[in-house]
């Protein structure tokens, strides 16, 4: 028996005689947590309501938990999980009886409630109406929401999207640490960061094809990117750098100066012989952005 709980093949979408998908082929394995990556226009978001059976293809093939979910399979239903941009709540229930309530429709237990609001770090808001809900406690509520009923495949879209900084980490943090058992993530999103972190593997969209598909971890041992020092106090040097090292290696930010080097050490001391002030200096290794960037030759915009 197949591992396999998304298979898609060959999946072309046009709308209104655009092509949004092209060629995109995916496989997802029970239990994987599977980025799909792209900035906007890339066509995550049809991607995700095609394989969910709410857009047929226009060409080639979709298959969720083995079946095909066109036309629209209720028995599928219950088996997945969506935590779509637009989340819906029930604004005037508190947040325990908005669960309960879906908990209900699913026929999952009120156990099973108390240890979502638990894992979330929902407990001190359990009471408070929806309407009143801070937006990282409604993200967290959405996340439960579509994690209730034990789905085998959920969908996270941005799930992210409109958190502060601080928000944004807890989610992340949460997401990372809660036990999911054996069910398969399917995870847009903007930030490309939260996708180095938390996704087994991940497939970069970009003008609606499929550019490569592996882990983060692969994808930037295999970019060979090297490393970027950040110099915050070297900013009047920047001709300098530029002059000594060429200006594909240095970048001039709001925070300093970065070079970007194969040899660190080498590059400090060649740093240290130009005078260069390397207090508070910062190295950072390759990250999922330049690889996207390298794979691209396009900046990532979110």
């Amino acid at each position: 028996m197949s591992d396999l709980v998304v298979e898609v093949c060959d999946l072309q979408i046009k709308i209104k005689n655009k092509v949004i998908l092209q060629d995109v082929n995916l496989n997802v394995e029970k239990g994987a947590f599977h980025g799909v990556i792209g900035p906007n226009g890339a066509g995550k978001t049809t991607l995700f309501t095609t394989i969910q059976g709410f857009r047929a293809p226009t060409k080639g093939s979709v298959r969720l938990l083995g079946v095909n979910p066109r036309p629209r399979n209720i028995e599928l239903l219950g088996r997945i999980g969506i935590q779509p941009q637009a989340t819906a709540f029930f604004p005037k229930t508190t947040l325990r009886e908005h669960l309960s309530v879906v908990a209900d429709i699913f026929g999952a237990s009120r156990t099973r409630v108390d240890s979502l609001i638990e894992s979330l770090d929902l407990s001190h808001a359990a009471d408070t109406k929806v309407e009143g809900l801070s937006g990282g406690e409604r993200q967290r509520l959405a996340v439960a929401t579509a994690i209730v009923h034990d789905p085998q495949v959920l969908f996270l879209d941005e799930p992210t999207a409109g958190l502060d900084a601080d928000a944004r980490h807890n989610l992340v943090s949460l997401l990372h640490q809660t036990d999911l058992g054996g069910t398969a993530i399917l995870y847009t999103t903007h930030f490309l960061d939260e996708a180095e972190h938390l996704c087994d593997t991940v497939t970069i969209l970009d003008s609606g094809r499929v550019v490569t598909t592996d882990s983060p971890r692969r994808l930037i041992a295999a970019a060979n990117l090297g490393s970027t020092v950040l110099l915050p106090h070297a900013s009047t040097q920047a001709d300098l750098l530029q002059s000594t090292f060429g200006p594909a290696k240095v970048s001039v930010t709001s925070d300093g100066v970065e070079v970007s080097t194969h040899d660190t050490a080498e590059l400090f001391s060649e740093l240290k012989n130009l005078g260069i002030n390397t207090r508070s200096a910062q190295v950072r290794d390759g990250r999922l952005e330049d690889v996207y960037l390298n794979l691209t030759g396009k900046d990532y915009v979110a």
